[in-house]
């Protein structure tokens, strides 16, 4: 090991004796080079700094395919054996793991693009103060998002709020959440909220940042810490805004939501812009540039989500058999709502699931198979059900498995629905319970939907509401059980029946069972579920479903084994959060 010290040590003195003599030749600044003494020097240069600000929102474990993983981690969704996502869903996972180390890494990316920004923008004077203020909001709200995102996942992070100059900046001990939220997240969103516009009003601007995105974060922090005063006010500054304002609005059609036509809409409070158009041909995968390959600007999640038979996805990422039962047989249409004229299931069912039996077709082609026609959905093996949301199903025959699935559906963030439902849960926790306030804005959602309202529930039967989320099927009832309206039957309402069927695949689910204390009681109640159903199904000999397909579920040759590990590993101390990722612990002196 001297020896070759030695040797490397004498050739580089060798060649720096060589070399000085063309000192002057070689010291010559490249015309071409993107340096910090040549960038930030014109109001273009800052503009370009902003929108790979707004790009780091692409990266994959921020909002893109990489989500799919904490999704398989709640009752909502599961994978099978064959596919390596499987481990979240049996709570397998360690400090290496590939969507541990992405989510910190690439979350850190997005703050290091805002901590630049904010470095080189303070001296600047060729932008105007109200320049200025503007990309410091954005760039603040980035930021707080991203801690925001930490802590959601971590439940700490390290604090890096300038840009790191000297080496002591890149060695930093880890901050609990409190701090992080209190240093980090409430300034940075509260700074956003007090300069970012409610609408911009140039249409190229579409899609910045606002300061109803700001008033929903701050929200939403202080929802996750039972701060339920100060989460209702900022909740409520948002719906008035709507209201009183017109700023936002429930699409009438829940299907315009998750599709590229009807983007940016009226219910959308904070979005992350993919596109399907631009840099065509790259994958899916990657969003920035790497050296000569091409990023997309598109999102690969469709791959996880569209059947591996015919329409190009590998299902990775399959819904639960109690998410199926909650849609199916849950969520009744209200038949005198003329939006469902010609549907047997709701229209949160008809955007989010492709079922046997369903509604509609599944990438121009029948849901269940025809003498003259394959169906592409595959509903074999026990998947009973595939996840549209995010796919590509409603116009393309297939996705591209060339290009990863590459789709521009824009991914949404926050909508005005989970606001509402973020309020109904701040009106029934706070000191005073507002049981009818809860419900109130629970019916807007459940009316959009072209669902029974819980107040026509409570018309139809003495005041009492039905136990959806409670399956019928394995436990034979006839009819779902009713319970009085209170605080208590309401609020496991909101987070059982109304989240779940709202919001399921958008990204809430794992968070909110965690920040709930309900994934231990939840894996259990889902775990016993699936024994039901095996029981009433499967042959005790074979092992295999041998008799008809069985209204809710439809479910043939087996049932998939979802639970049986999940509810065996989970650890609340080792798993509801990720374990900060290796490679900082390798390379942070101060962990």
């Amino acid at each position: 090991m001297r020896n070759i010290f030695k040797i490397t040590l004498i050739f580089a003195l060798i060649v720096g004796t060589l070399s000085s003599c063309e000192d002057e030749l070689l010291d010559q600044v490249n015309p071409n080079a993107v340096t910090t003494d040549s960038f930030w020097q014109t109001k273009e240069d800052f503009n370009k700094a902003t929108n790979a600000l707004y790009s780091s929102l692409q990266f994959s474990a921020v909002s893109g395919q990489g989500l799919v993983e904490n999704m398989v981690r709640s009752d909502l969704a599961g994978s099978e054996s064959w596919y390596t996502i499987v481990n979240f869903s049996n709570m397998i996972w360690n400090d290496a793991t590939d969507n541990v180390v992405d989510r910190w890494s690439q979350l850190y990316i997005g703050i290091y693009r805002a901590n630049q920004i904010l470095y080189y923008i303070e001296d600047v004077t060729f932008l105007t103060d109200a320049e200025k203020e503007s990309i410091i909001a954005q760039t603040r709200f980035l930021r707080g998002l991203n801690y925001f995102g930490l802590v959601q996942s971590y439940n700490q992070a390290i604090i890096q709020d300038v840009l790191p100059i000297v080496d002591a900046d890149m060695h930093k001990p880890l901050s609990p959440r409190a701090e992080v939220i209190s240093k980090m997240v409430i300034p940075d969103l509260t700074y956003a909220y007090e300069h970012l516009p409610k609408k911009w009003s140039d249409s190229g601007d579409t899609g910045r940042f606002t300061w109803g995105a700001a008033a929903a974060m701050l929200g939403k922090t202080y929802l996750y810490d039972k701060d339920w005063t100060n989460a209702a006010k900022y909740f409520k500054e948002v719906i008035d805004a709507a209201d009183n304002d017109g700023l936002y609005a429930l699409v009438p059609n829940f299907m315009d939501n998750f599709t590229i036509e009807n983007e940016f809409n009226s219910e959308s409070i904070l979005e992350v812009a993919y596109s399907d158009n631009y840099k065509e041909g790259a994958s899916g995968n990657r969003t920035d540039d790497i050296g000569t390959v091409p990023g997309s600007e598109a999102s690969s999640i469709a791959s996880s989500f569209a059947s591996i038979t015919g329409a190009g996805g590998y299902n990775t990422c399959l819904p639960t058999y109690w998410l199926q039962e909650l849609f199916v047989a849950g969520d009744s249409i209200d038949i005198s709502n003329p939006i469902n004229a010609g549907y047997h299931y709701s229209q949160r069912t008809y955007a989010t699931l492709a079922v046997e039996f369903g509604d509609g077709d599944y990438y121009q082609a029948p849901l269940v198979a025809t003498e003259t026609e394959k169906s592409k959905a595959n509903f074999t093996f026990g998947q009973g059900s595939k996840v549209k949301k995010w796919t590509s199903w409603y116009y393309k025959e297939n996705e591209d498995m060339s290009t990863g699935a590459r789709t521009g559906i824009n991914f949404r963030l926050i909508r005005l629905a989970d606001v509402y439902l973020m309020y109904a849960e701040t009106l029934l926790e706070g000191s005073t319970a507002d049981v009818a306030g809860a419900m109130k804005y629970i019916d807007k959602v459940r009316s959009r939907a072209g669902v029974i309202t819980l107040e026509s529930y409570r018309a139809d039967n003495g005041g009492m509401i039905p136990v959806l989320d409670k399956s019928r099927f394995p436990n034979g009832l006839a009819q779902f059980d009713m319970v009085a309206l209170t605080k208590e039957s309401l609020l496991h309402h909101l987070r059982m029946v109304e989240r779940p069927l709202e919001l399921a695949f958008e990204g809430h689910r794992w968070y909110d069972l965690v920040r709930w204390g309900l994934i231990k009681e939840t894996f259990t109640a889902r775990k016993a579920e699936e024994d039901l159903i095996k029981g009433l199904l499967l042959d005790p000999v074979s092992n295999a479903i041998t008799g008809p397909q069985i209204f809710p579920l439809y479910l043939n040759q087996r049932v998939r084994p979802d639970w049986a590990k999940a509810a065996a590993n989970y650890n609340s101390a080792s798993h509801d959060y990720f374990p900060i990722p290796s490679i900082e612990a390798q390379s942070n002196r101060e962990l």
